[in-house]
C-alpha cells in the first residue's frame, strides 16, 4: 500500500528548496552535500531523501520553479493588450519583482545550470530560449521597421535586455539608492532612448 502523503509534503519540499537554494549560492553546488543540507534543514539525511530523491532533483526543482514563473511572467505581459512600449516596460518591471524576491536562485541559476542531466537542462534551456523569443516580438512591436528589414538583429537586441537585468543580483540591493523597480524604469529608458532620455528617471530615483 502506497504512503500517504502528509498535508504539509508541499510546503516541506518548499522549505527544502529554500534551505538548498542559499547553501547552493554561498559555496556553490558541487561542494554542497547532502549532509550539509540536512543539518541547515535541521533533519536527518533520511527525511531529506522522503522528499528528494537526489541533490541533481533539489537542483533540478529550484530552476523548474524559477523558470516556470518567467515563462509565465512574460506570457501574462504578452496577454494584456497593452501599447508596445507599454507592454515593455511592464515586462521589466515583473522580471526585476521576480528577481528582487529570488536573487540566490537567480545566482544559482546562472553559474550551476550545467550540472543537470542532458534532458533536465534542456527543459530548462528551452523556457529560457522561450523568454528570450517572447522578448523578441515585443522588441518587433516597438520596432518593425527595424526589425523587418533586420531580422537578424532580434535575438542580439534581446539579450543585449537580459544582459542589462539578468546581472543585477551582484549589486542591486533592496535597501540601496535604487530600488528594482526604479531600476526596470531606467533600464527601459536606457535601451530605448539612450542616456538622453534619462533625465526624468534620474529625477525619481533620487527623490
Amino acid at each position: 500500500m502506497a504512503r500517504t502523503r502528509a498535508k504539509d509534503y508541499d510546503e516541506k519540499r518548499a522549505f527544502i528548496r529554500e534551505q538548498a537554494v542559499q547553501l547552493f549560492a554561498e559555496q556553490g553546488f558541487a561542494n554542497s552535500s547532502i549532509t550539509q543540507l540536512a543539518e541547515c534543514c535541521g533533519a536527518s539525511k533520511a527525511w531529506l531523501y522522503h522528499y528528494f530523491t537526489s541533490k541533481e532533483a533539489i537542483l533540478f526543482e529550484i530552476f523548474d520553479e524559477h523558470t516556470q514563473r518567467l515563462v509565465k511572467a512574460v506570457r501574462e505581459v504578452q496577454g494584456l493588450g497593452l501599447a508596445p512600449e507599454a507592454q515593455f516596460q511592464e515586462f521589466l518591471q515583473r522580471f526585476l519583482r521576480i528577481y528582487e524576491a529570488a536573487q540566490t536562485t537567480h545566482l544559482v541559476l546562472l553559474y550551476d545550470l550545467n550540472r543537470l542531466g542532458p534532458e533536465q537542462h534542456e527543459v530548462i534551456a528551452s523556457r529560457e530560449r522561450e523568454v528570450v523569443n517572447e522578448l523578441a516580438t515585443m522588441l518587433d512591436a516597438l520596432r518593425p521597421d527595424l526589425l523587418e528589414r533586420q531580422p537578424e538583429l532580434r535575438k542580439p537586441l534581446a539579450m543585449t535586455l537580459m544582459g542589462m537585468i539578468n546581472w543585477t543580483f551582484t549589486w542591486l540591493r533592496k535597501e540601496g539608492p535604487v530600488s528594482h523597480e526604479q531600476f526596470a524604469e531606467l533600464a527601459g529608458q536606457v535601451f530605448l532612448h539612450g542616456i538622453t532620455g534619462l533625465d526624468h528617471t534620474a529625477r525619481g530615483a533620487s527623490s
